[in-house]
């Protein structure tokens, strides 16, 4: 179980900072804020306080985010590659319990 689900977070984990990351270099100026202003939009809001978009507390609470972010894929990803792994072990153990059966049903019609 540890490799499968090691695999799974690596890559969930990964994937999840990618995405996170690639929305704000692709959309951020696009859609008119980035990671570091919805951050200090979002402090300055619950705290009531003025910090410019570079501070370094809004900076830190991306980092947070973005961490979150991939902590949440890797989680994903290392379940999700566990379920696919379990249910592919159970299909391959089913089928060879089937090729048992089958071949010992051949051995005894021969006779062997």
């Amino acid at each position: 179980m540890k490799r499968p689900f090691h695999t799974g977070a690596v890559f969930g984990g990964g994937l999840g900072l990618v995405i996170a990351l690639s929305m704000d270099i692709l959309l951020g100026q696009g859609i008119g804020s980035g990671w570091c202003e919805a951050v200090a939009h979002d402090l300055n809001l619950l705290f009531k306080t003025n910090f410019p978009n570079y501070h370094i507390v809004v900076i830190i609470g991306v980092i947070a985010s973005i961490g979150l972010i991939g902590i949440f894929g890797a989680v994903i990803g290392g379940l999700s590659v566990v379920l696919i792994d379990r249910f592919f072990n159970k299909l391959i153990e089913k089928g060879s319990s089937k090729e048992q059966e089958t071949s010992s049903k051949l051995q005894r019609t021969r006779g062997e």
